[in-house]
């Protein structure tokens, strides 16, 4: 479960903006962030309720999943959140969505495909 979890924090540590001089990049940053505590607040429920699975449906489950966990995140307008962050925040979602299904595919290969 750790290495998934290291895994996966490599993966939004690669996709996140070092230079994000914008509230838009800082939002990004920032819904890669939370995307990443996502992952590892519901890791073991992600996998375990797929476990006896044929291996394309874990992926699709387990994806399907973690973009619910996603889309479920209520993020209400701060007095010291500007629009462009909140958008660069949902922005750091889809990406995050992306990156989830790159790695969820590249941990999980396929048997005979």
């Amino acid at each position: 479960m750790m290495d998934l979890i290291r895994k996966f924090n490599i993966f939004i540590e690669r996709n996140k903006d070092n230079q994000a001089y914008s509230d838009f990049k800082e939002g990004v940053n920032k819904g890669l962030d939370i995307a990443k505590y996502t992952f590892e607040d519901n890791l073991e429920k992600l996998s375990l309720s797929y476990s006896d699975e044929d291996p394309a449906e874990k992926i699709r489950g387990m994806e399907d999943n973690f973009n619910q966990l996603l889309d479920g995140i209520d993020l209400s307008k701060k007095p010291n959140c500007s629009e462009q962050r909140l958008d660069g925040v949902h922005t750091g979602f889809e990406k995050s969505k992306k990156i989830f299904k790159e790695f969820i595919t590249e941990s999980f290969p396929l048997e005979n495909t």
